[in-house]
C-alpha cells in the first residue's frame, strides 16, 4: 500500500488523513460494534437489510427529532451503525485513490460468511456488470453495497413514492434478446428519506438490489427499496 505525507522519521503527522492505521482504528471506535479488527483485517459486520431498525426515538419527556444511533461525520442525518461505518470506510478508500492494497484490508461479514470488500461494495460505474451478476447474487445470498453520485430526486406514480437516481444511463444490459439502457434508482415510501439530499451528493446504500426489465420499457433499472433516511448515507466530497 502506498504511503502518503509521512514525516522524515517515517511517521504521519497527528491527524494526517493518509494515516491508514489511525483512521481505520478511528472507524472501529466510532462503529458501535459494527467494525472489528481480525488479524490484519478490518471487518464490517453487516446486518440483514430486512431487519434494520429505525433510529431510537427520544423519550417522551424530551420531544424532538429521532435520536441518532450513529451519525456519519460527513452527514447531517442519522444512520444505522453498519451503514455509517461502510460510508467511513468508503471515504477512507477514496482518500487512498481506491488503492487495491487498502481495499484488501477490509472485508464484510454477513450471516457468518466473509466477503471481500470489492465484492461487497461496488461503484455505480459498474452497473452493467452488476446487473449481469444479479441472478448469481440470489445464490450467494448476501446484500450488496452500491455507491455513486446523486443525479435527480423526484416522485413517481401517484406522488407517494420517492426516488433518487443517477442523472445519466450507465451502460447497456442484455434482456430477452435486446439491449437496453440501464440506470440506478433508490426508492422509498418515506417522504423524509431524501429531504436533505442534493444533486451532486455522494451516496451509499446496501440491501437486496433488483433488476427491473419490463418487456416494453426502453430503460432497465437497477433498484433498491429502503425504509427511511437511516438507510442511506450521503455526503459532499
Amino acid at each position: 500500500m502506498a504511503h502518503y505525507a509521512v514525516t522524515k522519521n517515517g511517521e504521519h503527522d497527528p491527524g494526517c488523513r493518509y494515516d491508514f492505521k489511525n483512521r481505520a482504528e478511528r472507524i472501529i471506535l466510532d462503529s458501535r460494534g459494527s467494525v472489528v479488527h481480525v488479524g490484519d483485517m478490518y471487518e464490517l459486520i453487516v446486518p440483514s437489510p430486512d431487519k434494520i431498525e429505525p433510529p431510537d426515538r427520544l423519550p417522551s419527556s424530551k420531544p424532538g427529532r429521532p435520536r441518532a444511533r450513529l451519525q456519519v461525520s460527513s452527514s447531517t442525518r442519522t444512520l444505522t451503525p453498519a451503514l455509517g461505518s461502510a460510508a467511513r470506510i468508503l471515504r477512507l478508500l477514496r482518500d487512498f485513490d481506491d488503492d487495491p492494497d487498502a481495499a484488501n484490508r477490509f472485508r464484510a461479514r454477513y450471516a457468518g460468511k466473509k466477503i471481500t470488500w470489492p465484492r461487497f461494495c461496488r461503484n455505480m460505474t459498474e452497473t452493467t456488470a452488476i446487473a449481469s451478476l444479479l441472478p448469481k447474487f440470489a445464490d450467494i445470498q448476501h446484500p450488496l453495497a452500491f455507491h455513486g453520485t446523486v443525479g435527480t430526486i423526484d416522485t413517481i406514480g401517484s406522488g407517494d413514492t420517492y426516488q433518487l437516481s443517477n442523472d445519466h444511463h450507465t451502460g447497456l444490459v442484455d434482456h430477452a434478446g435486446r439491449q437496453r439502457r440501464i440506470r440506478v434508482v433508490v426508492r422509498s415510501k418515506n417522504p423524509d428519506t431524501f429531504t436533505h439530499v442534493q444533486p451532486g451528493d455522494r451516496w451509499l446504500g446496501f440491501g437486496h438490489w433488483n433488476l427491473w426489465t419490463a418487456d416494453r420499457a426502453p430503460i432497465a433499472e437497477l433498484k433498491l427499496w429502503i425504509d427511511g433516511p437511516w438507510s442511506l448515507a450521503t455526503w459532499h466530497d
